[in-house]
């Protein structure tokens, strides 16, 4: 039963972050009318709700085991905090259908980031990331086959994304590949199979052109080394396969000239030598080109200066026509809730940086790069709740923290692979 439970649970998280809006509607219709009971969010979270439930029966029933799961309370409390204080902004917002759509977003938020942590209550926390990580990197690894086959079957002129997504979303999906191949690397090493397959979705990455999402998985991987205290012979095997999977891809793979123009085309002249020429085309200079993104922050910052304290209210940026979302996560928090909603966000993410410097030592570096990853990259694409993993991933990193995880290689012959059993260290 605990089997299927920390299966189910690792499944559902999985789900949650890989699935987004998505419903089964969409396949009826080319242009769907929005049917919350048949998106994949409702009936996740739903499922969460379940587990939880049993999370808190058997808090009830035993005490912890050392290795297990813990609760943090301060953390569930600033999340929720934070979720409450937006849904409450919804009584002073300007549109009451746009604001009512994002309290339904908010309360699946809120309710997963909370019930995660109760539902994975008396589990051994290694095995709730396992399950978690192998769901992420068996999805997302389906993802990079169907992209690069797109690309290929394309010609790779364009942008690489798949199933409807933008390429912003599928790099951020190919960072979770990435960060789900060091994870089982750091703790079973096969650096001959998952350093390559962490290659690859940087690799894909790349292939987007989303500068943001690059940029977000390379602090993800950078922060995820930190927090595991890799060793530096460890970080060398790293370096030396990952660059030779990055230069046989370029030489000798039919992807080699995608990625080049990716690189010189988006990294390169729209990034560092791009300036609006005659008629609008693209000259020589040092502007950096940013897709428009420029005009949606200028109006979100505009409309938290003339709301500054708690600002316009829920939904107001789309509510007011400004736009879908502004493309980054602090500006949308202040100027729908104000600088009381950006300190009600600083208080989450303080906790949790509290929350990791006291459990350091029990701490996932890929987990804890995930949640990196997907801050940074919520800075330029995405709204609150295309965001949703990063209060999930600090949730998920704070109850997982605990002491005495071995890695294959530091474990003992007559250890298990990944950890100790429940109790071994009392």
């Amino acid at each position: 039963m605990s089997f299927v439970r920390r299966t189910g649970l690792g499944f559902i998280a999985a789900i949650y972050v890989l699935a987004g809006r998505w419903g089964f509607h969409r396949l009826a219709e080319a242009v769907p009318e929005v049917n919350p009971f048949l998106e994949l969010r409702l009936w996740i979270v739903t499922g969460g709700l379940v587990l939880a439930s049993v999370g808190l029966l058997l808090r009830a029933t035993r005490e912890a085991r050392p290795g297990e799961t813990r609760f943090d309370p301060p953390l569930v409390a600033a999340v929720m905090g934070f979720f409450g204080y937006l849904a409450a902004s919804a009584v002073w917002a300007p549109n009451m259908t746009f604001a009512l759509l994002k309290v339904y977003d908010l309360g699946l938020l809120l309710v997963m980031s909370v019930g995660f942590g109760l539902a994975a209550l008396r589990q051994p926390a290694p095995r709730v990331l396992d399950a978690f990580w192998g769901i992420i990197v068996l999805a997302t690894g389906v993802l990079a086959l169907t992209g690069v086959r797109q690309l290929l079957g394309g010609g790779g002129g364009a942008r690489l994304a798949v199933m409807g997504g933008g390429p912003n979303i599928f790099a951020r999906l190919m960072g979770l590949l990435a960060l789900g191949a060091l994870y089982f690397w750091y703790w079973r090493g096969q650096a001959w199979l998952w350093i390559p397959l962490a290659a690859t979705g940087v690799i894909l990455a790349l292939l987007t052109g989303s500068r943001g999402g690059t940029v977000a998985i390379l602090a993800g991987v950078i922060t995820c080394l930190v927090v595991g205290r890799v060793p530096v012979r460890r970080l060398l095997i790293l370096t030396l396969l990952a660059t030779a999977a990055v230069v046989t891809v370029t030489l000798f793979s039919p992807l080699g000239e995608a990625l080049t123009h990716s690189v010189e085309e988006r990294f390169l002249r729209l990034t560092l030598n791009y300036e609006t020429g005659a008629g609008g085309a693209p000259g020589r200079g040092g502007q950096v080109y940013l897709s428009g993104r420029e005009i949606l922050y200028a109006s979100a910052i505009q409309l938290g200066r003339d709301n500054p304290v708690t600002g316009a209210g829920l939904a107001a940026f789309p509510g007011l026509g400004l736009g879908v979302y502004p493309h980054n996560l602090f500006l949308e928090v202040f100027c729908e809730g104000g600088t009381v909603g950006l300190l009600f966000f600083a208080v989450v993410v303080g906790t949790f940086l509290r929350s990791a410097f006291l459990r350091r030592h029990g701490l996932d570096g890929a987990t804890v790069g995930a949640a990196v990853l997907v801050l940074l990259g919520s800075q330029s694409s995405g709204d609150l709740y295309d965001s949703r993993a990063l209060f999930l991933l600090m949730v998920m990193a704070s109850c997982t923290a605990v002491a005495g995880r071995r890695t294959r290689s530091a474990a003992p012959q007559h250890a298990p692979l990944l950890h100790a059993m429940p109790g071994a260290n009392r």
